[in-house]
């Protein structure tokens, strides 16, 4: 059975670490204290984006790049927005990150404690 660590706490005690390790993160939107979704965006300068969705145990990536029509930002942005329309409890926490690409999602633990059965 998979526990998990309430989302309010989870996300401040996380921003926290994050800037205490001299990375830069907000939360972008606030959702439901004890059971919102959580999204990581990821900004960085080289015209690309990327969000983290957690899920269960782990975390899943879903990348953006600069097109002609759009840039990162705008198609992350408007992934976000119908994520909200589905789930108005989540949070998301917004990063300015040297690298979109960087596997950070390694280095973060989810809020799930234990494992599935």
């Amino acid at each position: 059975m998979v526990y998990g660590l309430k989302t309010g706490f989870w996300v401040r005690a996380t921003l926290r670490r994050l800037n205490q390790n001299g990375l830069i993160a907000v939360i972008a939107h606030k959702g439901d204290e004890d059971a919102g979704s959580v999204f990581i965006l990821l900004n960085d300068r080289k015209g690309k984006a990327a969000i983290l969705r957690e899920q269960s145990a782990t975390w899943h990536r879903q990348s953006f790049e600069d097109t002609n029509e759009e840039s990162a930002m705008m198609q992350a942005n408007a992934y976000l927005e119908r994520q909200k329309r589905y789930d108005p409890d989540l949070w998301i926490i917004e990063m300015d990150v040297p690298d979109s690409a960087h596997p950070l999602e390694n280095e973060i633990p989810t809020r799930h404690l234990g494992h599935d059965d």
